[in-house]
């Protein structure tokens, strides 16, 4: 860690203009800058905020020692085994009657903590839990009745103050903004996390308490359908979590970081015959209830902050600012209450949305004084605003800033939008859907890519992994198509990849501005080969409009990483999904509300208990090793790299990040991670990337250092098979295997270059071999890479059909 000291009161680049009288004053007559090693593994030179005060606890907890003499009496739950066997029926997502079935087996009786499912569930919901569940009604009136709707909602102060005291998220909190810069002159910016981004700097400013601690409220809402076949079921949950977190935190479901704060009621309005009518009170709904989820947050900014115990000893003022709201396009529209003919950030006209421009984004005063004057009357600038008559939840919340509120959503504007929706359709115009199937096919098997064996036409529904994998190798399966297409598809894969980085500095900004560019100057191509046949053309695709906005949102909010859609869809499976199937299906929202509030208690508990050893072992003076010690909301740990690990199929496996080690939770329960791979007899380590030479006498700063990539090999502990050469060259088809074996050893090993072989000499034999790559030095953000080299001979079913073609044996030069 290198600490840099700037004289002089100059400010950096894209520093707000507008500074309050207080911030100036407490502004130091220097910048200090300490270089540090960010959340995604890049070098930098931080600038913290210049108030000394500014996320700073205003005093000590009076009494820091855990008491754990008042936790409640839970009844069998006490012991650790019989916890596991609850803990193993309620996370199984099996039914209250496979439960009770399960309780009442003759095996177990007389052995189980509980005879029945009621007496279980009445242990656990001795359990502490989280935030009460409240129901609040709302009385829908139409024009042949009305209908009696429920909201239930749990406080987001409650879910803060939960997560603050949470001691197992104490490192990872960060309460003060910060300026990432790529160098000591502060000339580029680098962008990652929302305290890294502009937006948390300027509301610092705003709010005139110089020991505020403003916590970022991220708030995300979708409505999914929880019968799959049958019926109409569906479900609006509201998820809440906080920017104080590293996003990679925010995306594992696993750490509890996402809190379902409320279900939105989903009405039938069999009451109101009139449609637009009954769109307008679905409208008025959503920002009823989401007013009153949000109202807590509100207040407490209104009324000087709240103070709340933190897990470091402090007490900190804390101003629950709302962030950012993560929603697909229909939610944002109805969250910036637009219609969805208008961009729900900017001002920009629908008949000139298709064109490159910057129109000026939408500003928080201007459209709430608009919208009440159309309540007075007509307004021409409330229709040509495409505002709709509701009062927004947001009226309530000072500092939202409508045109930065709204954030990426890599899933549904570029996977499923811009790539699936339109490029996808457009090449498949052009070349035709034989073609293109024909090329996806005629693509060898590699680890780490899908193989679309059946081409891509056929496919009906498509996950974000499938998506992902087949703009992969989009580019070259169109690569001999119209010199525009292909400049303008590879603009838009430019742009995709740049907006996936985990952290952007200036230049890769330019870089997605100038991909923009390059499409839009490249588009019309689509237009001239008859695939954008609508009246509307590019103006009618608002997707390519809302990715011109991303360049914007990252400056202000971070990354687009930290906000995708991707994670709402995810928590529906737990949130929604997994509570409706456990119900009876009667009153289903109860229900799943008491079923989180259950699971709530169960992972609690299973946090209480993992302390006790290590409580123990503290106030007992004894000094072990917590690595035996098993986090219970995780994936399973310390998997071997054994070649009968994975599948035949690992290359069409899921990814989920949740499978992904996390190195530093691995060195809090004492294990010793290790940044090389063990190698054992016959496999050999490279070093990680090795730098091209410059030119003798080029300028060092001139060209860009060039990296080869050099990574570890390793092999599995036991050989796959140990076979003849005879079966070499039969399966395999190696004809001059020998003749390779010879050449190896002539230039290897020279003294066993006299070796003598033959068809029935055995030798051990590997299916596949795996290249270990460091994170990249350019982009460590990217993480490690393991590629895995395949030699398996084609195998064939019990009717003869190839079930595996022949792997490919990849020659280095």
């Amino acid at each position: 860690m290198e600490s840099v000291h700037f004289a002089g009161s100059q400010e950096g680049p894209n520093s707000p203009q507008d500074q309050s009288s207080s911030d100036r004053g407490s502004r130091r007559n220097s910048v200090h800058l300490e270089e540090v090693v960010d959340t995604e593994g890049h070098r930098v030179f931080v600038e913290t905020y210049p108030s000394p005060h500014a996320g700073q606890p205003i005093r000590q907890v009076e009494n820091t020692r855990k008491i754990r003499r008042n936790y409640p009496d839970v009844g069998a739950l006490a012991d650790p085994e019989a916890f596991e066997i609850a803990e193993l029926l309620m996370q199984s997502g099996v039914s209250a009657r496979f439960r009770n079935r399960y309780l009442r087996l003759k095996r177990f009786r007389n052995k189980m903590p509980w005879h029945n499912n009621r007496a279980l569930l009445k242990d656990i919901d001795k359990l502490p839990h989280g935030p009460d569940w409240e129901v609040q009604p709302f009385r829908l009136e139409g024009n042949c009745g009305e209908e009696i709707v429920e909201l239930w909602k749990r406080n987001p102060l409650d879910v803060i103050r939960a997560m603050l005291r949470d001691k197992t998220l104490r490192k990872y909190l960060h309460y003060v903004p910060e300026r990432h810069y790529t160098s000591r002159d502060r000339s580029k910016r680098r962008r990652s996390e929302l305290w890294t981004a502009d937006w948390l700097w300027r509301t610092q400013q705003l709010i005139a308490d110089e020991f505020a601690t403003i916590i970022s409220c991220i708030v995300s809402s979708d409505e999914t359908r929880l019968t799959n076949f049958a019926g109409n079921k569906r479900a609006h949950p509201v998820y809440f979590t906080i920017g104080n977190l590293p996003k990679r935190l925010r995306r594992r479901i696993s750490k509890r970081t996402s809190v379902l704060i409320g279900y939105l009621p989903v009405p039938t309005l069999s009451c109101e015959t009139n449609k637009e009518k009954c769109r307008e009170i679905k409208r008025d709904l959503f920002h009823e209830c989401l007013a009153s989820i949000l109202a807590p947050l509100a207040d407490a900014c209104k009324t000087g902050g709240v103070e709340m115990p933190c897990s470091d000893g402090g007490v900190r003022r804390i101003y629950p600012v709302l962030a950012s709201y993560v929603a697909d396009f229909p939610e944002q529209c109805k969250v910036a209450c637009t219609k969805q003919t208008h961009c729900p950030l900017c001002t920009c006209h629908p008949k000139t949305r298709g064109d490159p421009g910057d129109s000026p984004l939408r500003d928080r005063d201007d459209a709430l004084q608009t919208m009440q004057e159309a309540e007075e009357g007509p307004s021409a600038r409330f229709n040509w605003l495409g505002l709709t008559k509701t009062r927004p939840f947001w009226a309530d919340h000072d500092y939202v800033d409508i045109g930065t509120f709204l954030t990426p959503d890599l899933l549904h504007q570029v996977h499923k939008g811009v790539m699936k929706d339109h490029l996808i359709k457009w090449v498949t115009t052009i070349l035709g859907k034989a073609i293109l199937d024909e090329r996806y096919m005629s693509m060898p098997e590699f680890h780490g890519m899908r193989h679309f064996k059946h081409g891509i036409s056929s496919v009906s529904q498509w996950t974000g992994r499938e998506l992902k994998e087949m703009t992969k190798i989009l580019l070259p399966a169109i690569s001999d198509s119209n010199t525009r297409v292909v400049q303008a598809a590879r603009a838009l894969l430019d742009f995709m990849y740049l907006a996936h980085f985990g952290s952007v500095t200036d230049d890769d900004l330019d870089s997605m501005e100038e991909a923009l560019r390059t499409f839009h100057n490249h588009k019309d191509v689509f237009k001239e080969l008859g695939t954008v046949t609508t009246d509307k053309g590019f103006h009618g695709i608002p997707k390519i409009h809302m990715i011109s906005h991303y360049m914007h949102l990252i400056r202000e909010l971070g990354t687009p990483d930290g906000y995708n859609t991707e994670t709402s869809e995810r928590l529906h499976i737990d949130f929604a999904k997994l509570g409706y199937r456990a119900s009876n299906k009667v009153n289903a929202t109860k229900q799943m509300a008491l079923y989180i509030q259950r699971l709530e208690a169960i992972d609690m508990h299973a946090t209480y208990l993992s302390e006790m050893p290590e409580t123990t072992n503290v106030q007992s003076g004894e000094v072990g090793s917590t690595a035996n010690v098993e986090g219970r909301s995780g994936p399973d740990r310390g998997l071997a790299l054994d070649d009968d690990m994975l599948e035949e199929d690992e290359w069409d496996a899921w990814y989920d990040e949740e499978d992904e080690e996390d190195p530093e939770e691995l060195a809090d329960a004492g294990v010793r991670v290790e940044a090389v791979v063990t190698l054992g007899r016959g496999q050999y380590e490279g070093n990680p990337w090795e730098p091209e030479a410059q030119p003798h006498g080029a300028d060092e700063g001139a060209i860009l250092p060039v990296f080869h990539p050099n990574p570890q090999h390793v092999l599995a502990k036991t050989p796959t098979a140990t076979v003849s050469v005879s079966y070499i060259v039969r399966e395999h088809g190696a004809e001059r295997f020998l003749h390779a074996v010879h050449s190896f050893l002539a230039k290897e090993l020279p003294e066993h270059s006299q070796t003598v072989f033959n068809n029935e000499s055995k030798f051990n034999i590997w299916s596949r071999a795996r290249l270990f790559h460091s994170p990249p030095p350019y982009q460590p953000s990217e993480g490690c890479h393991t590629d895995v080299i395949r030699a398996q001979p084609a195998k064939t079913d019990q009717y003869d059909r190839l079930s595996r073609p022949d792997a490919l044996i990849p020659h280095y030069c």
